[in-house]
């Protein structure tokens, strides 16, 4: 006896949000299983500043100024900040040169760029710069004038000289120097800028070998309050804490701990966050105050860097052989870390939110040293250039690319084949925004070529807007741009794509909502 043919159901059409990746770039979880209960995070974040609410397309970058001699990189930036006069100074192997206008040079013939400089203030209330490199005489800056007095001078007997100081910084209104390739540490007296500096041998306190690499004050309240400590750290990754006023004093100037953190990966791979001294090391950015709680085994999941650790890792690989560099930019509420561009890398810097701990990768930024001076962020870089980050809309007249892809999801059910049918990316933009949507399937990133710039009409542009018709501000409040269009693409993980472009002067600050898409799931694949 004949039986009809069974109905065949139609495939439920079913949606699916991938909203802003709060969580910002995660390279440290299971790829076919994230963690359910974690905020969106990201497969790729690329050239996206991670904000508490998500992400935002990076700005660009810009010369601001190059150095009298163009054919040597910048390796130090440092600033002047006291009352009403402020200076940017930028340096290379042989000079150091005023950018705060025009580039004009205050010391020449000079043999090393890697200056650490300070600001301190002296007993008549006088802000100087002190600087020293571990090759040339150290430098005095008064606000006007570069010397090399008052001098750092030793006593009678001691061979040490005062060109090999290395790294400079105060603590409890004291100068503190370490000599290059050693492990001795000098000071100087409360509130003086030269004279006879008073050794600190450290080698006994450390058990891994070395030398002095850097030290800092370290608190554990915000700023440099009653439980301020001083921190020397070594080339092999082992950081001794004192706390008292003055090393020569036995009653009052005592060790707290030595604490190891993983090698630091540069002299200026460090910065305060509130009083905490967090040091980028060959195992993750680590904050001295958690270094102090736990054994070193299980620092890493601690580290700042914990969300990226399997990329943080192959990086350190790859480019530990040169000095890293970071900086905080309090006005962006983010930390970045300048990576070496070696052969056959390309430039790139990490950018972690210091709210969230959201982290991106910037590409195409290739800076030596960083500075943030008036609320803005400066690289050396280079060919003697000093550049702007994040202004405009180009990287030096080029386009670059922003892109976001979350992390793979098998929407429930990992046997089964989901066939994408329709996708939109949801985004926050004063400027309509070309948006290239792509679909990746099952933990495999294949990206098609970048996209076009947008053209953008020049409506209030500086010098382009017209008189008498053109209204200032007009064009720069955001709305929502949601456009659906047909997708193709299937698998069992999927992962929507939103690339944008950004070409012209005027920066498009989009921000990312979230992407949607619909798709139909098969049954389970055999």
């Amino acid at each position: 006896m004949r039986r009809p043919a069974p109905k065949v159901k139609p495939r439920r059409v079913r949606p699916k949000s991938f909203p802003a990746a709060v969580a910002g770039w995660i390279a440290n979880q299971n790829i076919a299983r994230p963690d359910p209960n974690a905020p969106q995070g990201a497969w790729v974040y690329e050239n996206i500043l991670p904000t508490a609410t998500g992400g935002e397309m990076r700005r660009g970058n810009d010369i601001f100024s190059t150095m009298p001699t163009t054919a040597k990189p910048v390796l130090s930036l440092f600033s002047y900040k006291s009352g009403n006069l402020q200076a940017l100074f930028a340096a290379n192997e042989n000079e150091i040169a005023d950018i705060t206008s025009a580039p004009t040079n205050k010391l020449t013939g000079l043999t090393s760029g890697d200056w650490s400089v300070v600001q301190f203030v002296n007993t008549n209330g006088q802000a100087f710069l002190r600087g020293v490199n571990g090759s040339d005489t150290p430098f005095v800056y008064d606000g006007s004038t570069f010397s090399t007095t008052p001098a750092l001078t030793f006593a009678v007997g001691v061979t040490v000289t005062a060109n090999q100081m290395a790294r400079v910084w105060t603590y409890k209104n004291r100068l503190f120097f370490i000599q290059k390739d050693s492990m001795d540490a000098w000071y100087l007296p409360v509130n003086v800028m030269g004279g006879e500096l008073v050794k600190l041998p450290l080698a006994g306190v450390f058990n891994r070998g070395g030398s002095l690499l850097f030290g800092s004050s370290w608190s554990i309240e915000s700023g440099d309050g009653p439980n301020e400590y001083c921190a020397f750290v070594t080339t092999e990754g082992e950081v001794a804490v004192f706390a008292g006023a003055n090393p020569g004093d036995a009653d009052t100037w005592q060790k707290i701990g030595v604490y190891r953190i993983g090698k630091p990966l540069g002299a200026k791979a460090f910065f305060r966050g509130g009083g905490d001294l967090i040091i980028s090391t060959s195992i993750g950015v680590v904050p001295l105050s958690q270094a102090m709680q736990r054994d070193y085994a299980a620092l890493s999941s601690t580290a700042i860097s914990y969300n990226i650790e399997t990329a943080w890792n192959s990086t350190v690989a790859e480019r530990d052989s040169a000095p890293w560099c970071c900086e905080i930019w309090p006005e962006k509420q983010i930390a970045v870390i300048a990576l070496p561009t070696l052969t056959g890398t390309a430039p790139q810097m990490f950018v972690v939110n210091t709210r969230t701990g959201a982290w991106s990768n910037w590409t195409a930024w290739d800076g030596n040293c960083l500075e943030v001076f008036n609320g803005r962020l400066f690289f050396g870089s280079k060919n003697g250039k000093i550049v702007e980050g994040f202004t405009g809309g180009t990287d030096q007249g080029m386009p670059y690319t922003s892109t976001y892809i979350p992390l793979f999801e098998d929407m429930g059910n990992p046997l089964s084949k989901k066939i994408i049918r329709m996708a939109r990316a949801v985004l926050r933009t004063a400027i309509t925004t070309d948006v290239q949507l792509t679909i990746q399937a099952d933990y495999i990133v294949n990206l098609p070529v970048a996209p076009s710039a947008p053209l953008i009409p020049a409506l209030n542009e500086w010098g382009a807007a017209v008189w008498g018709q053109s209204v200032w501000g007009e064009g720069r409040v955001k709305e929502i741009q949601q456009d659906w269009e047909s997708l193709p693409g299937e698998g069992c993980a999927i992962a929507p794509c939103a690339r944008i472009t950004s070409g012209s002067s005027i920066p498009l600050d989009t921000e990312i909502v979230r992407i949607d898409l619909t798709y139909e799931e098969t049954d389970i694949v055999a």
